[in-house]
């Protein structure tokens, strides 16, 4: 039988846990949402018949891009010049800059966007994940997005190695750095919680048990990170570096943008760029395994594959269904 036979290829604590960094990949992944005011709020992501990979309803305003770029929607979430916290807008871009990355000029993102992704281990479905973006939260005086990632493991493979992870954070409108960030891990019998909020004006992350540590500006949690690269120009052979923290630790994040890439997911045919993200975060981000991130290279920088090879096999998170947000031109 397929269980009997998959039960003895993950049988052991090493094999048990590559099936919960499937799960846990999920949460890895961060998505964008739509540009365009264009497209409905229950838009489904797919390329249309005939249509070329990773295409869909043209953004309404949209700037020229240069090539290797998509086009960038033309004054959404402009970053320089915003009245909001000017000061601290202007430390967190000296510091993206010093790091080799500016800020970005717009956000390609809003409420209401909704991805389900499914996750697989070799030939057979572990899993599933979502990523959304909740709505917008007021924190520490900061107006945030509030964006989840979720990953559960299905019913099968819970019979082995149950998982069910939660994340959160709050995004800032603003500069894009994070406000508050929140893990819940629950993978077979290992659990961990976690509770960072970021105080801007004091430059310090606070954690749910009091403690304080100095964080440098601009900083990104594990998921904010990726919602920050998207809102990007991305270009083949540009590496890009964040500061971003986590447990406790302060470090850079890199992006290498590989090349470009036409995939096939079940949500549809896709032109990507290949991206592999660089942390020394926990799970997937340490030194396990490689991580390759497919990002579609349309204006919505959609992740639509992410493939990790591990010691015990590949695993593959897939897009599979895609609900629009309510673009930030609407708002």
């Amino acid at each position: 039988m397929l269980r009997d036979r998959v039960a003895t290829q993950v049988s052991g604590r090493g094999r048990a846990a590559a099936i919960a960094l499937a799960a846990a990949a999920l949460a890895a992944v961060r998505a964008t949402a739509v540009l365009a005011t264009a497209i409905p709020a229950t838009a489904v992501l797919a390329a249309p018949s005939g249509a070329a990979p990773g295409a869909g309803p043209a953004p309404a305003a949209a700037a020229t891009a240069g090539p290797g770029h998509a086009a960038r929607p033309a004054g959404v979430g402009a970053v320089h010049g915003a009245a909001i916290g000017g000061a601290a807008v202007d430390g967190a871009a000296a510091a993206a800059d010093t790091a080799g990355t500016a800020l970005p000029q717009g956000c390609v993102y809003g409420p209401g966007e909704r991805m389900v992704f499914e996750i697989s281990y070799g030939p057979v479905t572990a899993g599933e994940g979502t990523l959304e973006v909740v709505g917008t939260v007021e924190h520490g005086g900061r107006t945030c997005y509030h964006v989840e990632s979720t990953a559960n493991s299905n019913r099968f493979f819970s019979s082995i190695y149950k998982v069910r992870d939660k994340i959160v954070t709050y995004i800032d409108t603003v500069d894009f750095s994070s406000a508050y960030f929140y893990k819940r891990l629950r993978e077979g019998d290992y659990k961990k919680t976690l509770e960072i909020s970021f105080d801007r004006e004091r430059g310090v992350a606070k954690y749910g048990d009091g403690h304080e540590m100095p964080v440098p500006a601009g900083v990104q949690d594990e998921l904010s990170a990726f919602y920050f690269v998207r809102n990007l120009d991305l270009e083949v052979g540009r590496d890009l570096v964040l500061p971003a923290h986590t447990s406790r630790r302060n470090y850079d994040m890199k992006v290498v943008v590989h090349r470009r890439e036409t995939v096939t997911v079940p949500a549809g045919r896709f032109d990507c760029f290949v991206v592999e993200p660089v942390l020394e975060g926990e799970g997937l981000f340490k030194h396990e395994g490689r991580i390759t991130l497919y990002i579609s290279a349309d204006a919505r920088r959609v992740p639509v594959l992410m493939k990790t090879k591990v010691p015990v096999g590949t695993i593959d998170v897939a897009l599979k269904e895609y609900r629009a947000g309510q673009p930030p031109a609407a708002r």
